[in-house]
């Protein structure tokens, strides 16, 4: 037998309603975030930012050479991306595999310059590609950025390309 107006019941029924009232309180606060599809990219999120410059649109895509989805970051405003963009997207998941040997040799000797005992390290091996800058505006220099993490620790890398070429290393622990 269920009892209504038993005083725990009552109670119970009062921390309830409380808990949902929070909860739609919090809802208040939460921004619908704006999503296009692309047919060749799939969803894009808007992550908008009080910063100037720094909204973006959000994508996972899966690349062929990656066993992993890489989350890109494609900086623009609320009107979407540009073809510039998505065009430097597809060349970089299609040049990808050619570009690891030159990213592993420039990550390494960088380190080494910091630390030379530091042992070298594989991307394939020891790094999972955390995400992919692009620009708002790409250049006919396609300059671009590669974020990698460790996979045991908590280092990441951020690898600064232009002209498929890496040209500054940024390392954060």
């Amino acid at each position: 037998m269920f009892l209504t107006n038993h005083p725990a019941t009552n109670h119970t029924q009062t921390i309830v309603q409380h808990i949902k009232n929070q909860e739609s309180m919090l809802n208040i606060f939460k921004t619908k975030r704006k999503k296009i599809t692309d047919d060749t990219l799939g969803t894009l999120t808007f992550k908008k930012s009080n910063r100037i410059d720094e909204s973006y649109w959000n994508v996972d895509l899966k690349i062929n050479s990656i066993t992993e989805l890489v989350e890109f970051y494609i900086y623009n405003n609320v009107d979407g991306i540009n073809d510039k963009q998505k065009q430097l997207i597809l060349l970089i998941e299609s040049k990808y595999p050619e570009l690891i040997g030159s990213l592993q040799s420039f990550l390494n000797e960088q380190i080494r310059k910091l630390d030379s005992d530091h042992s070298s390290i594989s991307i394939e091996k020891d790094l999972d590609i955390s995400f992919i800058n692009i620009p708002q505006d790409p250049t006919e220099l396609n300059k671009w950025e590669i974020n990698y993490i460790e996979k045991k620790g908590f280092t990441s890398y951020g690898i600064e390309i232009e002209n498929w070429n890496p040209i500054d290393l940024g390392v954060s622990a």
